[in-house]
């Protein structure tokens, strides 16, 4: 050992030694590469249904933490008195967007409502991710931008929440400024997890560490969320004007120190049960309770109507909300979660058109549908690498009874998954020991 000191390991995420094999790449006959990893997926009630590697451990999410960011900036802009976000505004502020001419005219219209121009994003310059919208550039001899970078849309709506609250713009990816404290009020709120580690992340945005378990909770609890309504009477404490403060949920509230704009309802009563079941903050023995949240209702139901929004045309994301209403949000170094939704063809879907609650006619099928729908996966690939991450995600939702297999089967040939040699295929992406 030399003369200076050992230095001390640094904190991180699981190791090999406690991930599993997910996928394999297989090129004529030969496994070339392993991709090893952790993975969990939880019911619409929070239970978990299934775990590989070690869900526990904490990871970054990287961009599956922008449906937290977003849904404190929309709770942060109602709190303001400015024109509200519309469903495209709305999924540009969770997108990891493809750079588009599309794509940049929303983020435009985000900074036009905050009266800001480009130049203020504190997001890097960056090109378009979009292939073809990156060549248009170069053949108009234009250069990067910071509008290109993926996560622009979450940047510009940053900066209107902090222009209708009165607060500072200029330093708004500050961990102490108020946005930055309700966003990450708001991923513990919904994680039911104090964060591991705080970080930066490539944008510039605060970025924290939570558990695979603790993201599929909180991104379940959004897309299984009710929108505010005078008939749902909160647990635990009175109804005042759609909100209560109990020991779930904080209520709604104003003021830069508010953080925790919404509560939880028990599922059953939500659901059309007369008598309420109480219920408390959410832990490992305790399943969440429906979130009640107009925004984060808005924001599931946005994504889903806007696909092309939080990706790009013929991207994995958008193919997932297109065709399987699938709520889908990759994240840098291999994080993907996915959550299905009352849309998704689960095995027990029936049509419900002109039928009565099927609670109350015993209609199994549609039960079943019901309770499927919110079913969530949260993943991480060990080796940053997403390739392989919407195969492992849509094949754990089939699993778990949310998916059918031949919708998925009918997506898998559009997601890059053929491995080639010169022109002709010659192998594939495909399951691993874990999986297979």
């Amino acid at each position: 050992m030399s003369g200076a000191a050992a230095a001390a390991p640094a904190a991180g995420t699981f190791a090999a030694s406690d991930a599993v094999e997910l996928a394999v790449v297989e090129r004529s006959g030969f496994v070339e590469s392993r991709h090893v990893g952790s993975a969990v997926v939880l019911s619409s009630t929070g239970e978990v249904l299934s775990a590989h590697g070690d869900p526990s451990a904490p990871i970054i999410p990287r961009s599956c933490l922008k449906p937290f960011q977003a849904l404190a900036v929309l709770r942060a802009i109602g709190d303001g008195s400015g024109i509200p976000l519309d469903a495209v505004q709305t999924v540009l502020a969770t997108a990891s967007h493809a750079g588009t001419a599309e794509h940049v005219a929303v983020v435009e219209s985000i900074l036009q409502l905050a009266g800001l121009a480009p130049d203020a994003l504190q997001c890097p310059c960056d090109w378009p991710g979009s292939s073809a919208a990156r060549d248009a550039l170069v053949r108009d001899g234009l250069d990067r931008s910071p509008l290109y970078m993926n996560c622009s849309g979450k940047h510009a709506a940053m900066f209107y929440a902090c222009v209708l609250n009165g607060w500072p713009v200029e330093s708004y990816l500050a961990p102490e400024h108020p946005l930055q404290q309700r966003i990450l009020a708001t991923i513990e709120e919904l994680t039911g997890e104090t964060v591991a580690a705080s970080a930066v992340d490539g944008c510039g945005a605060p970025v924290y560490a939570v558990s695979l378990t603790g993201l599929a909770r909180g991104i379940g609890r959004i897309t299984t969320a009710l929108p505010l309504a005078p008939i749902i009477h909160p647990v635990g404490g009175p109804f005042v004007g759609g909100a209560s403060v109990d020991g779930a949920g904080a209520g709604r509230a104003s003021g830069a120190a508010s953080v925790a704009a919404d509560v939880f309802v028990d599922a059953t009563h939500a659901q059309g049960a007369t008598e309420p079941v109480a219920s408390g903050a959410a832990d490992d023995a305790t399943p969440p309770a429906r979130l009640v949240s107009a925004e984060a209702a808005t924001l599931t139901a946005s994504v889903l109507a806007n696909g092309w929004a939080i990706d790009g045309p013929g991207r994995a994301n958008t193919l997932c909300i297109d065709e399987l209403a699938v709520f889908s949000k990759l994240g840098a170094e291999g994080v993907m979660v996915m959550s299905t939704t009352a849309a998704s063809p689960s095995p027990g879907a029936a049509d419900a058109a002109g039928q009565s609650d099927p609670r109350s006619t015993g209609d199994a099928e549609q039960i079943h549908h019901r309770d499927t729908a919110g079913t969530t996966v949260a993943l991480k690939m060990l080796d940053g690498d997403l390739r392989a991450a919407t195969l492992v995600g849509l094949t754990l939702l089939v699993r778990a009874g949310a998916l059918t297999q031949d919708s998925v089967d009918a997506l898998l040939p559009r997601l890059g998954l053929t491995v080639y040699g010169g022109a002709a295929p010659v192998g594939a992406i495909r399951l691993g020991a874990a999986l297979a």
